[in-house]
């Protein structure tokens, strides 16, 4: 059995809000709609904060992913950075409901979130991008899909520096 030191987990200040459909083609097929819809609500300010709160919640319709729906039990980290297009990262536990009960032991995920449209600008361009992964506690992939935002925003608050 190896030993391994827990990583030290440090948050950042950091903000995120919005609700986002994104589409994948590459993920649809004749029983997948190819979208996963995330839903975040959360911050961390490390002067007045113990740790980060919010809540954050992902449906999942992708293929080669479990499909149903995740949501926080805890965030466990949040880290932030960039001014131009501010990108943050979470990580935490999760509780799920996947289709035909599927149950999995020990549900963590990891998220990204990148805000490439500054707020109040109407440019449209670079769409936003999310990406997140849900693995069990043994670290067996469960759900996994990054790719444009296809419809709402998300908006990531500016970091500490």
């Amino acid at each position: 059995m190896a030993v391994q030191i827990p990583d030290i987990h440090v948050s950042t200040l950091s903000r995120a809000k919005g609700d986002a459909i994104v589409a994948i083609a590459s993920r649809k097929d004749a029983v997948h709609s190819g979208e996963f819809r995330i839903k975040v609500n959360m911050t961390f300010d490390p002067a007045a904060d113990d740790y980060p709160v919010g809540n954050l919640e992902i449906s999942i319709d992708l293929s080669d992913s479990a499909r149903g729906k995740i949501w926080t039990d805890t965030i466990e980290q949040v880290n932030s950075h960039g001014k131009h297009n501010p990108t943050l990262f979470i990580t935490g536990r999760c509780k799920h409901e996947f289709e035909e009960g599927k149950k999995i032991h020990g549900c963590r995920y990891w998220v990204m979130l990148v805000n490439n449209r500054p707020p109040k600008s109407k440019v449209t361009e670079t769409p936003d991008i999310v990406g997140f992964v849900v693995f069990d506690r043994n670290g067996s992939r469960v759900a996994y899909g990054t790719g444009p935002v296809a419809k709402g925003d998300i908006n990531v608050g500016p970091p500490a520096n």
